[in-house]
């Protein structure tokens, strides 16, 4: 595969060791570096989101987004919070507004953030507390963090690099609460530039995991804005100072969140491709780590028990993978229609949370299959999954997602008059018809229900695609067995044991293997145990 950012990739400017051995500062500054590059040559950008005049590339944004949070999620993370706040402008600014800022965008001539999240509201964005208040008299706006719950935390870039912050808030105009709208919020005139007035920022380190994502809290200080702060597509002021919106005030915060159904995407793509990269490195290690077997030695590959164990993560992977395409097709077939984007959202809510659910599964247990060399930053497989912590709760909470999901598939049933097709189709047709009020579906059928979506997508998209045999087929099917069981889905019945042959992980670990650019870990080859003893052996 030839591609201008795995040539990227393989420039010294990528070492992924780079970040084991950086001062946390100095990590953070190369990522918005990297980021730099990878925006400026056009190779993940805000032109290429569905609407935008790029969007025949969205499917290639996509993948790239999959092998960078494979690379680095830290840096993954830091692009999706420059694209989104992007977004955020390009969706609700007016022509004048877009026009204005879409080359800093697009180019990265300035840094973005997206400022939503506040401390006390996690992913209850209709709740915010900030406020902007509009002086009629003076023709100007003023930001303000009324209460600590209401300081802007977590967000990403903020910290150093960021001049702009897309801020989402309250309007107050004579006294009214007019809903959440957008402003451009300009902290900093130059890029790890001091704070412009009214603006304090904090670290939300130690982190778990993304160490090099500029994290921040905010609190604004009565700070000042332009009117023209205020995003202009939907609401606006006129030369009277009146204030005037084309959206009805109870629908504002839909209108304000609707655009960013997309970023959940990005969320399983960098699932996927960091979960891929795991199991590659599981596969490699198992094929070069010898063990005594009598007089002779061999692979832990010809241990059954290990087979199996990585067959499964295999099979997940590969789920993740025919998720993300059924998500695709979805996407690029729908989005123009304006009256499927509920349709969207609840596809992107199963895409999010399964994705990211799954994903650090495989993480997880490859780093146990691989031992303590799954414990080694180099071996890229732990570094991995600290980084992915985060993912449950990134662009919305992974159960906040299920519940969503549930809701609509109580309140819609999709099976209530048509037949069932396959087994995922019939549990939640089971599941729906137990619940009778879509607010009192419980945690586990609201987890079930997703889960159930989800496979339903991966089955309609494998028996379409035909990327695997239906044995194989069958063996992923069972592997939703543990949150599928109580709902009808018979357990293992020994099959997934039977059918981990050498030759059935080899097939998919073929099919699974990733570009050669992203794998720096030693296990990768037969040598390994020479590369981590060699400081050993070296003259004194």
């Amino acid at each position: 595969m030839s591609d201008s950012l795995l040539q990227l990739l393989s420039t010294p400017l990528f070492d992924a060791r780079k970040r084991h051995h950086l001062p946390l500062r100095d990590y953070m500054d190369l990522t918005i570096e990297r980021m730099r590059m990878i925006v400026r040559d056009g190779l993940v950008t805000n032109d290429m989101w569905l609407g935008q005049l790029r969007q025949s590339d969205f499917r290639q944004m996509y993948e790239r987004a999959g092998i960078v949070g494979a690379y680095d999620y830290a840096l993954l993370s830091s692009i999706v919070d420059h694209m989104i706040a992007g977004n955020a402008l390009f969706a609700q600014g007016d022509a004048l507004q877009v026009a204005r800022y879409r080359q800093e965008v697009i180019e990265m001539g300035a840094v973005y953030a997206f400022g939503c999240t506040e401390i006390a509201s996690g992913s209850d964005v209709r709740n915010l507390q900030t406020i902007v208040t509009y002086d009629r008299s003076n023709q100007c706006l003023t930001l303000h963090t009324p209460i600590p719950a209401a300081c802007k935390f977590w967000i990403g870039n903020a910290l150093y690099a960021a001049q702009v912050v897309m801020v989402l808030a309250r309007l107050i105009v004579d006294g009214v609460d007019e809903g959440l709208h957008w402003f451009r919020v300009q902290i900093r005139n130059e890029e790890n530039g001091p704070l412009l007035p009214g603006v304090k920022v904090m670290a939300c380190d130690p982190k778990g995991g993304i160490h090099a994502n500029q994290v921040a809290g905010i609190r604004f200080c009565e700070m000042k804005l332009p009117p023209d702060a205020l995003m202009q597509r939907h609401a606006r002021f006129t030369e009277e100072g009146l204030f005037s919106s084309d959206v009805p005030r109870n629908q504002r915060v839909t209108c304000a969140m609707e655009t960013f159904i997309q970023e959940r995407l990005f969320l399983l793509a960098a699932a996927r491709g960091g979960a891929g990269l795991c199991t590659y490195l599981a596969y490699r290690f198992v094929c070069h780590r010898l063990v005594k077997n009598g007089a002779i030695s061999e692979s832990l590959l010809a241990k059954p028990l290990i087979r199996q164990r990585l067959y499964i993560e295999q099979l997940k992977v590969l789920a993740l993978l025919l998720l993300e395409q059924a998500a695709l097709l979805h996407f690029e077939a729908l989005w123009d229609q304006s009256d499927k984007r509920t349709e969207l959202h609840i596809i992107a809510a199963i895409a999010k949370s399964v994705g990211t659910w799954i994903g650090l599964d495989v993480m997880y247990m490859c780093r146990e299959i691989c031992g303590s060399q799954g414990f080694h930053h180099y071996n890229q497989i732990v570094t991995l999954r600290m980084d992915y912590e985060i993912s449950v709760t990134f662009a919305g909470d992974n159960s906040v997602m299920a519940y969503q999901v549930a809701r609509d598939a109580v309140s819609r049933p999709r099976f209530a008059s048509r037949p069932i097709s396959n087994i995922a189709q019939h549990i939640e047709k089971h599941i729906v018809e137990q619940c009778c009020d879509p607010g009192e579906v419980s945690h586990r059928q609201a987890v079930a229900l997703t889960y159930a979506r989800a496979l339903d997508l991966i089955i309609i998209q494998a028996e379409c695609n035909q990327l695997v045999s239906p044995q194989t087929l069958l063996d992923l099917v069972q592997v939703f067995a543990p949150q599928l069981n109580e709902w009808g889905l018979p357990a293992d019945s020994g099959d997934l044991s039977r059918h981990a042959t050498e030759s059935q992980l080899a097939l998919l670990n073929g099919l699974l293997e990733p570009p050669p650019e992203l794998v720096s870990a030693p296990i990768d080859g037969a040598d390994y145990i020479d590369r981590f003893t060699s400081a050993l052996y070296e003259e004194q």
